[in-house]
């Protein structure tokens, strides 16, 4: 206990601890993060906003098949960016209900620059049911895919 109120006395008198520095030190650190935010703010600033496939519009509507594997129709697509301005050079595939081009492979196409893609001559598998549904793919470079609308099958 005596050697308790020996240290307290001694830590009364000392002054060499005291935090006569820290405002200056304190004022230092604030301006340094201050200019630090500040540059990350402004860089951050030059960075464009990510692109992405705004709108993807089935322009033909639904597709009526004579039978249940051909269509004698075609389908029309309109592709916009997020800004809405046509979106041309994407790429666009249909998939299900075993769609494929005239010559039996993948149905796909590219817009044009009036962000539009059209197929026609489609075979198209319609199983027993009436009706089925086509989604369309759409995919570009720097803007990523976009596969939300799909096409309507009527037999």
């Amino acid at each position: 206990m005596r050697n308790i109120e020996h240290l307290m006395k001694k830590l009364k008198g000392n002054s060499r601890g005291s935090i006569e520095g820290l405002p200056l030190q304190l004022m230092i650190m604030i301006i340094i993060a201050t200019m630090g935010t500040a540059i990350l703010i402004g860089w951050m600033g030059s960075i464009d906003s990510p692109k992405h496939i705004g709108t993807v519009e089935v322009v033909s509507g639904d597709i009526v098949l004579d039978g249940n594997s051909t269509s004698n129709g075609f389908i029309e697509i309109y592709v916009a960016d997020q800004s809405g301005n046509p979106l041309g050079g994407a790429t666009v595939v249909l998939s299900g209900l075993g769609v494929t081009d005239r010559n039996g492979r993948t149905a796909y196409a590219n817009t044009d620059s009036r962000g539009y893609a059209k197929f026609e001559g489609l075979n198209i598998t319609l199983r027993g049911a009436e009706i089925g549904f086509i989604t369309v793919n759409v995919s570009m470079s720097e803007y990523g895919e976009n596969n939300s609308s799909r096409v309507a099958v009527i037999s």
